[in-house]
């Protein structure tokens, strides 16, 4: 019974490792193509683990480790702010 905890526990660890080495990959040639890229402060949707070059102002999946984009509480806010300038 102890060796099926330990087993499940490393099981765990693992995944977890693999969850979040996933975000710090480079993103491939044909991702980072694209002609404009949002930045974080100003992106509609961003990746939850905070990867690298996730932001997008589309929603759908994060280009590094497949997550779904989350809505950017903070783009609104940024958005009226470089208005009203």
């Amino acid at each position: 019974m102890m060796y099926a905890v330990k087993k499940a526990a490393a099981s765990l660890v693992l995944a977890a490792a693999i969850a979040l080495a996933g975000c710090q990959g480079n993103p491939t040639a044909s991702e980072a193509s694209a002609t404009e890229v949002p930045s974080a402060q100003t992106a509609a949707y961003l990746c939850p683990m905070g990867c690298e070059g996730s932001a997008s102002n589309e929603p759908g999946k994060c280009p590094v480790c497949g997550m779904d984009l989350e809505h950017n509480p903070a783009a609104k806010a940024g958005a009226a702010a470089s208005d009203s300038l």
